[in-house]
This record gives C-alpha cells, sequence and structure tokens, in this order.
C-alpha cells in the first residue's frame, strides 16, 4: 500500500518536472524569439535611421537630423514597441498630435496620416494572426519618435526658428536639448506627462489659446464678409454697409445684433467701432475710415495666422519670467512693469524703425542706470546720418556738443582741423561721443541690461513725439516716456538713493553709474496679437513685417477631431 502511494508521488513528481522543463524550454524559445525580433528591428532602424525616410519630403516637414540624433544615442533600440506589441501611450500621443491645432499647430506635421496607416496594418495583421514584419515595426517607431521629437520642438521653443526666418533680426528665444529630454522621458517611463509639461503655462498663452478657439470657430462658419470700399461711416450713416459692419463686429463680439434690424448707423455702432479701433491700435473715433475698414476686412484666416504667430513666439520666452519684471512689446509701443500680476508702471515708448534699425527680442535683467548719459554714437549711424551733416555744417558737431576721438590712437581730434570732405562712409577713421546735456539725444537717463545687440532704455531730447500713434522711430535703443519713474521705481531697493537724491543728482549735470541692488527682469517680446488684462483681444500692426513668413493655418472640423 505505502510502496504504491510512493510511487503514485514519484510519477507525479517526475510529471511536474516534465512540465516545468517543457515550459522552460517555451520561455526560452519565446525569449529567444524576442530576442530575435528585437535585433531585427534594431536592424531595421538603423537602416532607416542612415536613409531619408518616404515620409520626409518638401511638403511634410521631419525632425530627421533630431531623430539620427536620438537614435544612434539610443543604440537604435525601439522605443514605441516592445516584444512585438506596440506601447499603450501611443493613443494618447495621437490624441495630443491630433489637438495640436488648439496651441496654433498643424496635426499633419507630425505625421499622423502615416502613424495611422502603419498601426491600420500592424492591427489588420494582428487581427489575422500573420506575423508583422519588423521593417512595419521599425518604421512605425522611428515616426513615432520623429513625430514626438518635433512636437516637442514646436511645443516647446516654438516652430519658426528666428535665426533662419529673421536673419537681420537678434531675438532672444528659448534653447533646449530635446534629445537629451526625450531620452530622460523614455527612462523615467513618462513620455506622455513630459509633453503636458513642457507647454508654456503663463497667463498670456493661455488666454491667447482661448481666442484662437473662438476664431477657429468663426472660420468653420466661413468667417465675416467683407465690407465693400466707399465714404466714410460714421453715426448718421445707413445702407448695405452698415448691415456688413454690424454683422462684422458681432463676429468678434464687439456688437449685438439688435431684434429690430435697424439699418442705421447708431449710438451703439459708434461705441463698437471705437472698442474695435482701441482693440486693433487704431484712434477710437467711433468712425469707420480707411484704416479701420482696412483692419475689419482682413479676413478670418489671416487673424487666425497672425494668432498662431504670436503663441508661436510665446514659446521663445524662458520658463519663468519673475514676479516682477519690465515688459516691453514692440509693436505695440508699450512698456509695463508687472508686480505678481499687477500693473506698477505703465508708459507709451518709441521703438527701433525697421530696417537695420530694429529693436531686437531680449530676455535679460536690468543691472545699472547712467544718470546725464554719454552717447557713443554707433558707427553705422555716424556713417550714414552725421557725416552728411558735418559735411554740409562744420559747425554742427560743436553745436551740438559731440567730441571726435581717433579710432587709431584713441586720443580726441579737433574736428576743425579734418578735411570732412576727403572723410567718405568706408573710410571714417573717426568715433563721434556726444557730451551729457540738454542735447544729449540719450536725455537724462539710461538704462542698461546685457544683450547682443547693444541696446538699452533710454530717455530723450525730444519727448514730443510720444503724441504720434506709430512710433517705430529709433535707430534700434527704446526710448522711455516717463525715465524719472522708471529709475525711481528700480532705485527703491537701494538703500542710499531716493527720489530726492536721485533728482538732485541728475540736475547736477554731472554724469555717474548706479549699480542697482536688484536686477529686474526684462523681457522685450514682438506680439502682434495678445490678450490683454481686461480679457480683451488686442491687434497691432506688424511694424517689422514679421508676419509675413510662412505658417500654415489649420483650420478644424468634426472629421479632424474624431
Amino acid at each position: 500500500m505505502f510502496e504504491k502511494l510512493r510511487l503514485m508521488k514519484m510519477r507525479s513528481l517526475v510529471l511536474a518536472l516534465s512540465g516545468l522543463v517543457l515550459m522552460v524550454n517555451y520561455v526560452s524559445a519565446e525569449t529567444m524569439a524576442n530576442q530575435a525580433e528585437s535585433v531585427e528591428i534594431n536592424n531595421k532602424i538603423i537602416r532607416l535611421n542612415n536613409a531619408t525616410r518616404v515620409m520626409c519630403t518638401i511638403q511634410l516637414r521631419c525632425s530627421l537630423s533630431l531623430t539620427t540624433q536620438f537614435y544612434t544615442s539610443y543604440n537604435y533600440q525601439p522605443v514605441w514597441v516592445q516584444n512585438s506589441k506596440v506601447r499603450p501611450e501611443v493613443e494618447q500621443f495621437l490624441t495630443i498630435l491630433r489637438n495640436s491645432y488648439q496651441d496654433g499647430l498643424n496635426p499633419a506635421d507630425y505625421h499622423v496620416n502615416e502613424i495611422n496607416k502603419l498601426l491600420q496594418q500592424i492591427k489588420s495583421l494582428q487581427q489575422t494572426g500573420q506575423i508583422v514584419p519588423a521593417t512595419l515595426l521599425a518604421d512605425l517607431d522611428v515616426t513615432l519618435s520623429d513625430a514626438y521629437l518635433l512636437y516637442s520642438k514646436h511645443i516647446e521653443v516654438g516652430r519658426i526658428d528666428p535665426v533662419t526666418a529673421y536673419p537681420d533680426w537678434q531675438t532672444s528665444h528659448l534653447q533646449v536639448n530635446l534629445v537629451v529630454q526625450y531620452t530622460s522621458a523614455i527612462q523615467q517611463n513618462n513620455l506622455i506627462p513630459n509633453l503636458n509639461k513642457i507647454k508654456p503655462t503663463f497667463s498670456g498663452y493661455d488666454a491667447l489659446k482661448k481666442q484662437l478657439a473662438k476664431y477657429q470657430k468663426i472660420a468653420e462658419t466661413g468667417g465675416w464678409e467683407s465690407i465693400p470700399v466707399g465714404k466714410d461711416l460714421k453715426k448718421g450713416s445707413a445702407g448695405m454697409r452698415v448691415d456688413l459692419l454690424k454683422q462684422r463686429l458681432a463676429f468678434t463680439e464687439n456688437y449685438t445684433l439688435p431684434e429690430d434690424e435697424s439699418h442705421l448707423f447708431d449710438a451703439a455702432l459708434k461705441s463698437a467701432v471705437s472698442q474695435f479701433q482701441a482693440e486693433n491700435g487704431i484712434k477710437a473715433t467711433g468712425i469707420v475710415d480707411k484704416a479701420t475698414l482696412q483692419s475689419l476686412n482682413i479676413p478670418v484666416k489671416e487673424r487666425i495666422k497672425q494668432i498662431q504667430l504670436n503663441l508661436d513666439r510665446m514659446r521663445w520666452l524662458p520658463d519663468n519670467l519673475g514676479s516682477n519684471y519690465v515688459w516691453v512689446n514692440i509693436p505695440s509701443y508699450s512698456l509695463v512693469i508687472k508686480n505678481k500680476g499687477i500693473n506698477d508702471l505703465t508708459m507709451p515708448v518709441i521703438v527701433g524703425g525697421g530696417g537695420q534699425n530694429k529693436t531686437c527680442v531680449v530676455n535679460s535683467r536690468i543691472t545699472t542706470l547712467e544718470l546725464n548719459p554719454y552717447w557713443g554714437i554707433p558707427n553705422r549711424i555716424a556713417t550714414k546720418e552725421y557725416l552728411a551733416k558735418i559735411q554740409k555744417d562744420p559747425e554742427y558737431l560743436n553745436k551740438h556738443n559731440i567730441r571726435v576721438f581717433s579710432t587709431t590712437t584713441k586720443n580726441e581730434v579737433d574736428p576743425s582741423s579734418i578735411n570732412w570732405e576727403s572723410v567718405s562712409p568706408d573710410k571714417f577713421n573717426y568715433f563721434l561721443r556726444q557730451d551729457p546735456g540738454k542735447k544729449n539725444a540719450l536725455g537724462k537717463l539710461k538704462f542698461l541690461f546685457p544683450n547682443d545687440c547693444g541696446i538699452y532704455l533710454h530717455d530723450t531730447s525730444n519727448p514730443n513725439l510720444f503724441g504720434r500713434n506709430a512710433r517705430s522711430l529709433s535707430h534700434g535703443c527704446v526710448r522711455v516716456s516717463q525715465p524719472t519713474e522708471l529709475a525711481n521705481y528700480l532705485i527703491e531697493a537701494n538703500a542710499n538713493w531716493n527720489s530726492l537724491k536721485l533728482e538732485s543728482a541728475i540736475n547736477s549735470g554731472n554724469h555717474k553709474w548706479v549699480k542697482l541692488n536688484n536686477d529686474l527682469p526684462i523681457h522685450i517680446v514682438y506680439y502682434t496679437s495678445w490678450v490683454d488684462d481686461q480679457g480683451k483681444l488686442q491687434f497691432r500692426k506688424d511694424i517689422y513685417k514679421a508676419d509675413n513668413v510662412d505658417f500654415p493655418v489649420f483650420i478644424p472640423h468634426k472629421s479632424n477631431e474624431e
């Protein structure tokens, strides 16, 4: 009896061990198959990585250099394919790409159609029990990585590369190592959270996104009808053009269409026109003149492009603006000091006049005040503007307190000893410097901050120019209309300075440097569209033609979102 039980136990043990051996062999075979398949996918990725893929064409943008760099550093390992299976995050990633239009981007840039086709092919083969070729899996992996890197670049640092798009205009913009960032997201298994983290987070960006959604909905309905050219429309006008004006303003929520369908230009319409003018940088007269009509007739598609471009420029900004900073917007000719979201100081400014005189886009910190400054006249200004004036009037330099220095010896030169008629812009071996005083072009105050294009904020000897509506008049520096108020704000943290001491130092006429105890961040930006503190969408004239760049406008439809 006991012997029989012992034999039965031994038989069970043998069977169990046999099963275990079979299972181990099966697991080993499966592991070996997966390893072999992984090697094959790696080899396919290497071949894809070293060739221009079909999807990279003139019409379809690619981040090919980034993708090649990534896979080379990642030893050609697949990211989105594991054990012949597509990672579940792919669907989440596709949803983000499909919705990229909400951030003013174009989903087609990120290979959405190509990825869908590859996924459908893989799913079809899997449903019929067929083996998915390694080439197909490798192609999907590389396409997804390319889309990830390109989308990351666009959403974090901008679709427009300012160096390429604006070679004659210096701009500060965010720099990020996207390959390192992507690799880190893979290793930490947070591919999707990383994409949400790198989006701009400041309120101005989100507010403009909401306005983009409104304009995209307007575009879905066909947009507004153009108002024909004619006489100025004003209170008391009537007719078809007035009806079109009402409809146009109703689209952008400047006006509510009355129930009585009146064809008259009344007080309510005048108020709506004034509001529209204020939101477009036009003098608010309530009269539809030529400039107002041109602005009203800009098609909705162009406005969408303008909003998209300004969202893109917001991505040039650093992640943290600071809680207290100076904000200069070039197209709006304005300076604001923000302090925890509150405007501490607001003033009109004069900016660069375009061409070689563009004001740079800068992210820096104001470090120093210069009282009663000297003006070292830049060579391009001295040769292009001042040389002709000197040749016309030999006393011009003395009249404007401008001294002459030799660029060779660095010593001061008596201007009367120079034969100015023989001097040419190509052979101008002099440096001109204007002394402090009432005639000094920089006025009584200068505000310095490190930047690559040598610009600064300053006072002016001609304050009457601030009364103009369009103020792109300087050689690139920013002239401020309230220099004393700005200086007092900046020196508050300097214990040994106050407004009375500052006034006394300025009135002395003596040149003096004042190092600020607290550097204040300054952001000089170029926004032709933004949302103001009252939640109103603002548009301004593109004074540097920076909006005249290729940027596809994507109008969402239900079929796009499904």
